[in-house]
């Protein structure tokens, strides 16, 4: 058992390199979300994990999860444009996240929440915890999660743009391509 637990620690010691690309496993969160209606309409809970919407133990399979980290301070530019993929691929069983992750408090992320027009979670990365994990260096970053939890795509397109990449994107894993 002692040697068990020494291969362990050291294992712990020195973490591997977290890789963000296409292929690699998605790491797995469960944030508060901000919006809760939103949140208990998608997992039925006040916080959202993404083992719940993807991977082999999902409480509420997603064919795939779009994940949005972004910054309040920066005015959520690209929220409007995810509602619109919500809306367009929801009956694909496609779900929409945004974390955010400047905000001090849950308090604080529900109150900048509540005047904006979104029906998908907004979570609250309290610490940046999810995004060091990710290692994101730069916002907004946006990533598509297939059905398998594996990174689909990852990128960083303007707000303006934001739609149409994801949406090819989509289209692409959705129909196979």
């Amino acid at each position: 058992m002692f040697f068990w637990m020494t291969l362990t620690l050291a294992t712990w010691a020195r973490p591997t390199p977290i890789t963000v690309a296409p292929g690699a496993h998605a790491l797995v969160f469960d944030l508060s979300a901000a919006n809760r209606g939103a949140a208990r309409g998608l997992v039925r809970s006040d916080r959202v994990g993404l083992s719940d919407l993807t991977g082999l133990m999902a409480s509420h399979p997603h064919r795939a999860v779009v994940i949005h980290f972004f910054r309040t301070s920066e005015g959520g530019r690209g929220l409007p444009a995810l509602e619109s993929i919500r809306r367009r691929y929801r009956d694909e069983r496609v779900a929409v996240l945004a974390i955010a992750t400047d905000q001090p408090s849950l308090a604080s992320l529900k109150d900048w929440t509540s005047d904006k027009d979104v029906r998908f979670p907004v979570l609250h990365d309290a610490h940046r915890i999810v995004a060091s994990r990710y290692a994101i260096s730069a916002y907004p970053l946006t990533l598509i999660v297939d059905a398998d939890g594996r990174l689909f795509a990852v990128g960083q397109p303007k707000a303006s743009e934001l739609e149409a990449e994801v949406a090819s994107e989509l289209e692409g894993l959705l129909r196979g391509r």
